[in-house]
This record gives C-alpha cells, structure tokens and sequence, in this order.
C-alpha cells in the first residue's frame, strides 16, 4: 500500500542506466534504501535533481517487508534550499555531511526527534550567512551523536578534564590509551556541546583545531558505532576552509 512520507536523502548510488539506489532517512520508517527510476527524457527529468545530498523530499512509498530495495514515487523537493547549492563552503559541508550520515544512521530506525534536528538544521544553515556556520558540520556531528545515544554528558564537564573516547566520557585524568581528546580541544568541545546553531560560532576554534575536532570526533564515531570508517571527506573540508 503506497502511503505519504517524507525525509532526507542522505545518499545515491547509480545502480545502472536506468536506475539509482537512493539512501533516505525518513520521517516514519528511518533510513529506508528505495529504487530511484532516472529518466533522462520528459516531464519527469527534472527530478533527476533531486537525488543532492541533504534535499529534503515529500512522496509516496510502499514498503514491502520481504524486498531490499523499497519502491518510491511522486517525489517533491518540500523545502528547496536558496543558498546550498550556490555556495561552495556550504555545498561541501553538505558533502561531508552525506558521507557522515551514511554510516551513523545505517541501520537506524524510526527516530522523529533526530529526523526534526536534522530538517531544522539543515534549514537553518541554508539561511546562515557567512562567518556564522564555520562550525556547523561539528555542531552536527554532536547533535546526531545526541540522538542516536552515543554523545557524552555534558554535566561530567569541568574545566581541565578530557573526554575518553573509549568510555564516552570526561574525566580529570588522562587515560591509559591515547583515544582521548586533550583538555583545551575538549573545552572548546564542550561548548560547542552546549551552543545554540545561532551561538556556535562564538566557540574559538581556529581552523586547525576544528580539522583536529573533527578527526577527533570520526575517531569517537568509529569507536562507538561498527564499521564507521575513516571520512575521506574531512580532507576536503579542510581544503576548502584553508
């Protein structure tokens, strides 16, 4: 039975001439994979486009418990973004940010509170204007940690402790393992960790330490969540932010 949803798509991969595997996260049923029919003619072409990362789709699904691949129809862009797909820096970021949730939200289940998060804040940086997103992609990366049950506490926090990436918590006192994240880098981090998407970029992040952040941060992810890689993506953020 075919019934309205909505939700991201987070990734594709061309699965032939005519088709494409499009990795969604949706509003009701999680991450769903569909079968995305390409036409390369007529009046349904022009939706061809809508397989960016991060677009934000309304259309008709039927899911059917026994196939792999989920069947999708009368797609719509719902919120069309001005500003992402005309700004490099933004248009990166949203790059890495399909790379990043392809694998933090494999397998994830139905989850309306990270589902409004991620639709809210990819609005929001839509809009953003320059100088204020710099530590978006970071922010995000928290906000998913957050929903998904795997981000520290934030109450443990105080001045001078480490986060212990293996634990998934701070502690005065440096771990036995070299999987922690020092004391100046996890202060910083922690206020990220208590920012609003309006005052993360008050947080005094040079632009090496949010590479290192964020290195951090894919260390954290791949100790917490199985067969979480190492983002090739990273390498590109930190080319296009210099």
């Amino acid at each position: 039975m075919w019934q309205p949803e909505t939700g991201i798509l987070i990734s594709s991969v061309r699965h032939n001439d005519r088709t494409s595997v499009a990795h969604v996260f949706t509003s009701r049923h999680g991450m769903v994979p569909f079968i995305w029919f390409i036409s390369k003619t007529g009046k349904n072409a022009s939706r061809n486009t809508l397989l960016q990362p991060m677009t934000q789709l309304e259309f008709q699904a039927e899911y059917i418990p026994t196939e792999s691949l989920q069947h999708i129809k009368e797609i719509k862009n719902c919120a069309p973004y001005g500003d992402i797909p005309r700004n490099p820096m933004k248009s990166a970021i949203t790059l890495f940010l399909s790379e990043f949730l392809t694998y933090a939200l494999k397998g994830e289940q139905s989850n309306p509170s990270l589902f409004r998060f991620m639709t809210e804040s990819l609005l929001w940086f839509d809009k953003a204007p320059m100088g204020s997103f710099s530590n978006f992609h970071i922010a995000f990366m928290i906000g998913t940690a957050g929903h998904i049950g795997i981000c520290p506490n934030t109450d443990e926090y105080k001045p001078g402790y480490v986060l212990d990436m293996r634990e998934g918590c701070f502690t005065p006192l440096l771990p036995k393992h070299t999987e922690y994240i020092p004391a100046e880098l996890s202060y910083k981090l922690s206020l990220l960790m208590n920012s609003s998407l309006e005052s993360m970029k008050d947080a005094p992040l040079t632009g090496q330490e949010r590479v290192m952040l964020l290195n951090a941060l894919n260390t954290y992810f791949r100790l917490h969540i199985p067969a979480f890689p190492s983002l090739k993506s990273i390498e590109v953020l930190e080319t296009v932010f210099g």
